[in-house]
Parts: C-alpha cells; structure tokens; sequence
C-alpha cells in the first residue's frame, strides 16, 4: 500500500457553540501536530468554495478528524455538510480515522459509530487529556508529531538573567505567595465588579457570582464559569495552579459539563506588576483585570450562542 501524504494530521468538526473547546484543544497540539480549524483558516480558503474545501479537508486531506459532539452535531447546514464528508470517507476507508468527543451530559454519539472511536474521557481528563488522546491517534494512523523548540524559551531567560533570578527567588518567597493571595482576590473583585457593571446597564440580567475562601462562580442561566486556586504540597506557589472551568449544568445531574478547562500560574511580569500565565507560556501574561473581563464575556456569548 502507497504511503498517503496528508495535507494535515488532525482537522476538527464542532458546532459554533462549541468553537471555544476547539480552540484550546488546538493550541495544545498545533506547535506538534498540523491541524486544520475551520475558522483558523479562513487565509486557506478565502478564495475557494468553503464547502468544496472543507469536504475536501476532512474526506481526504487530514490524517485525523476530531468530532466535538453535542446532539445538535449533524442537523445545522454547516455540521451537515462535516458529517456527510466524513460518513462518505468512512464508507470507503473505515471509521479508523475518526474520533468522537461527546461533550453532552450523558454522553451521546451516533448509532452508526464504533465504540472504539469514542473519546469520553473530557470531563475527567480535561483538554490535556484530549491533546494527548489525539496525538496517540495520530501516531498510530501513522503520524508523526514535530517536537516543540526550546530555542525561544532558552533566548528570553538568557536575554534578562538577573530578572529571571529575582523572579524565581520571589515566587519562591513568603512575600511571593502573599501578593499571590492578594492578586486572587483581585482576580475574584474584578468578576464581581464585572458582574455588577453588566447588571446595572441590564437590569434584565440574571448573573449570580458566589465567592469561597479560594473558590469563585459566576453563574448565567444554565452556564456558569468557575475558578478555583489547587495548591502545591511543598512550594504553594510555583506549583500551584489557578483553575479555570466553564460548565454547562445537566437537566437530570447535580454534576455539571465542563465544557472547558484552563489552567494558570501566578506570574510577576516586572516589578509591581502581577496576574496569571495560561500554562507555563510566558507570553500568555494577563492581567487579574482583563482575565475577569475575558471571562465573563466567554460566559454571555456561550449562554448567547445556545439560545440561538
């Protein structure tokens, strides 16, 4: 049999709603593995028929195609279009190059799909767990994954070693883990402060926030968006994490869906300036006051996106 050389390794299929999860599950893998996003593409496709080359994507261009299943999958124009692509491949080559993560609460899939190309694992293992089921797919279609480079990383701690030495030396101090205190109570004001602001220019609006010793929700309809703060055994600071959950709570289950999952490190960027780094990328800095805001808006555009 010829070697197949795939224009990508892994292309996904999801709902608008849903656009969010694929995002961050994207980020995850893109540095090791090409990936085809619809809406990350738009440069690809701007002068061709979309749906000529989305079918073109997933029918045969991709190694992979990942699914985020919701039980509306299959039934818009657009989804409609991904799930005839890819049950017209399956009918030709197998399902073997599928995967499907349920993202409903119970888990649901279609009929006609194998057991063993069902991911269900989301709400246990988060994005991180996905990212890793992905590339083991990968590599077992016969993939291959690129390394990411430390070339960056190396340059930005030679480039300020003093600074690096002082930062490590603060975030390993008492000092350090007591303004790390401080910036996530002013993590959880700037939610509610957001919270507030929205209310008092809608009255109508039904946002709840509720706030624990290291626990903060805030609740829209049938959404609610949750940071926790896990802290390490041994350094409490340095390795502890910052966890950030948007959920969909069940009809039936007292457990919510996560839809997604975040996690943050407290980071000092330069002296007297504080806030949070998505994962250990540096450059992801952002401060207690723009997380509050991003945050809350990923709540109103997802209970937005479903009333739809």
């Amino acid at each position: 049999m010829n070697k197949v050389n795939y224009k990508y390794e892994v292309a996904f299929a999801f709902l608008d709603k849903d656009e969010y999860l694929a995002d961050q599950i994207n980020d995850l893998i893109k540095d090791k593995l090409k990936t085809f996003l619809y809406s990350k593409k738009q440069e690809d496709i701007s002068n061709t028929d979309s749906e000529k080359t989305v079918k073109d994507v997933l029918g045969k261009q991709s190694r992979s195609v990942i699914v985020l299943f919701s039980n509306k999958w299959g039934t818009t124009p657009w989804t409609r279009i991904e799930e005839e692509a890819l049950r017209n491949r399956a009918s030709k080559e197998g399902y073997n190059f599928l995967l499907f993560i349920p993202l409903d609460t119970p888990p649901t899939t279609p009929k006609y799909l194998p057991k063993v190309q069902i991911w269900a694992s989301l709400a246990q293992q988060g994005i991180k767990g996905a990212a890793t089921a992905i590339e083991e797919m990968v590599r077992s279609l016969g993939g291959e994954s690129k390394e990411k480079s430390a070339t960056n990383i190396v340059i930005k701690i030679k480039t300020e070693p003093q600074f690096e030495i002082e930062r490590s030396k603060f975030l390993e101090s008492v000092n350090g883990f007591e303004i790390a205190a401080l910036e996530l109570k002013k993590l959880f004001s700037a939610l509610e402060s957001e919270k507030n602001k929205i209310q008092e220019s809608d009255k109508s609006s039904s946002l709840r926030y509720q706030k624990e010793d290291r626990k903060c929700i805030v609740h829209y309809g049938e959404f609610s968006i949750r940071f926790y703060l896990q802290p390490a055994k041994n350094n409490p600071l340095m390795d502890s994490y910052l966890y950030f959950e948007l959920q969909k709570q069940g009809e039936s289950s007292n457990d919510p869906q996560i839809l997604a999952i975040e996690e943050y490190h407290f980071e000092i960027k330069k002296v007297g300036v504080y806030g949070w780094i998505k994962d250990v990328d540096s450059n992801s800095f952002i401060s207690s006051k723009e997380l509050a805001e991003e945050s809350i808006k990923l709540l109103l555009t997802q209970a937005d996106n479903e009333r739809e």
